[in-house]
């Protein structure tokens, strides 16, 4: 318990526990990313469009979201990479980088939706000094795929598990 002003208490709030880094050396092509399940509520749709300035109706009206097609409101771009960053970064840890991403939206991510977003390690190399993955991702809609691509990373070693991986303009190692 901490003493708060005016004599009231509450109960600390437990702190937060950094997640385990994960190094190159543990990966194998083939592993899989631990996926996340997104229930996208009105709130979060509305909080997305805003947080990304992105003020098109088509992301905060369900009326406009279905005149484009849409079961309801959706997600822009951004809002959808950002379901991908959370999965990523979850599991790269503080010191793995996004290097590179690419991706094709191929359905509407609609408020009321639950999307899984999943992905695997497809292809593992070291280039200009850096340990990179290549991941294959998805996120599936109730309906049908919403979004398929890439992701490349850049991962620490075991021997310098807690260095960055940085990279110059040309892709090498700094």
């Amino acid at each position: 318990m901490t003493t708060r002003a005016r004599g009231t208490t509450r109960t600390s709030q437990p702190k937060a526990k950094i997640p385990h880094q994960i190094c190159w050396e543990d990966v194998k092509e083939g592993d899989a990313i631990p996926p996340v399940d997104f229930n996208l509520t009105v709130q979060r749709m509305v909080m997305s469009a805003g947080s990304n300035r992105d003020f098109a109706t088509i992301h905060h009206n369900p009326t406009m979201g279905k005149a484009a097609g849409s079961p309801d409101m959706f997600l822009n771009n951004v809002s959808c990479l950002q379901l991908w960053e959370r999965v990523i970064s979850d599991w790269i840890g503080i010191h793995g980088r996004v290097k590179k991403v690419s991706f094709r939206i191929m359905h509407f991510h609609a408020a009321g939706d639950v999307v899984h977003v999943a992905g695997k390690v497809a292809k593992k190399w070291q280039e200009n000094g850096l340990n990179l993955l290549e991941l294959e991702m998805q996120s599936d809609t109730p309906r049908m795929p919403g979004m398929t691509g890439s992701v490349v990373v850049a991962l620490p070693s075991k021997a310098n598990p807690t260095a960055t991986p940085h990279w110059n303009a040309q892709g090498v190692a700094v």
